[in-house]
């Protein structure tokens, strides 16, 4: 399988959805061998970190119980930290008892997309200088968010103060910046147009933060471009990535690795 880099321009994320009723694959792999298969597929196709969630985050979810996340996420964690555990492995939950559980998988990363969880947890990560966060801004919850979504300055001014504030918390809590990652939560209750000017800013935020986003099939490219399956959205969501990249972007999160690997390796080429 490819190693990573630290020459290479960016990091790549797949995505892996243990959920019956996500946005773009739903159920596909809620099978914990289905997913532990794509998860190794991304991989040979050259992700750098797998991203495993099993809770839906998309607007309109419905929240799930503890103990089914984690019956859900904890059979194909435990696989691949048992049976490669040279693999980055990220979690994607809301839940501080999902992340505390998954520590003892050497996890690299919790993504969490309602930004920051309680301080007590936030400390126990701090210590583990193997172990990055992902603070992802979100206006409201799953349920709410579409109800009300963040016009375009209002979008900016908050995910702004997101930023700081979190950032801010987090270095209190133990994390040097390197291991900090901030996400605009593109999608996540906001216009199209205050999407697109969150988009635009990713080289202002950039040169004060980590830049993580994940735009990858989102519903923007189907409104604005009558594009109704999500898979077809691939190639939009391409050269969307690549731009945010060019933009200053250090981690992409995506559902299609493979294309991404291409343009990883044609900017390497730039930089040679």
């Amino acid at each position: 399988m490819p190693s990573s880099s630290a020459t290479l321009p960016f990091t790549s994320m797949g995505i892996i959805n243990i959920t019956p009723d996500s946005f773009s694959d739903g159920g596909k792999y809620l099978d914990s061998e289905a997913a532990f298969a794509q998860s190794i597929n991304l991989i040979e196709q050259g992700a750098d970190i797998i991203d495993l969630g099993s809770e839906s985050t998309r607007p309109g979810a419905d929240p799930v119980p503890l103990e089914i996340e984690w019956k859900r996420l904890e059979p194909v964690l435990r696989k691949l930290s048992n049976t490669f555990p040279s693999i980055k492995l990220s979690i994607d939950t809301q839940k501080p008892e999902i992340i505390l559980r998954a520590l003892k998988y050497n996890i690299h990363m919790v993504n969490n997309t309602s930004g920051l969880t309680d301080r007590t947890t936030l400390e126990v990560l701090g210590k583990k200088t193997n172990v990055h966060y992902l603070a992802m801004h979100t206006n409201g919850t799953s349920r709410s968010m579409q109800k009300n979504p963040l016009t375009r300055q209002r979008a900016l001014d908050e995910v702004s103060h997101f930023f700081k504030s979190s950032f801010r918390t987090l270095v209190n809590s133990g994390f040097a910046k390197e291991r900090i990652w901030m996400d605009p939560g593109i999608g996540f209750g906001k216009t199209d147009a205050a999407n697109v000017a969150l988009m635009a800013a990713t080289s202002t935020f950039a040169s004060d933060y980590n830049v993580a986003c994940g735009i990858s099939r989102k519903s923007i490219f189907g409104r604005q471009l009558d594009i109704t399956s999500p898979e077809e959205r691939d190639h939009v969501s391409k050269v969307t990535e690549f731009a945010l990249v060019l933009a200053g972007a250090k981690l992409i999160r995506t559902h299609n690795i493979h294309q991404l690997t291409r343009l990883k390796h044609l900017l390497t080429k730039v930089e040679e």
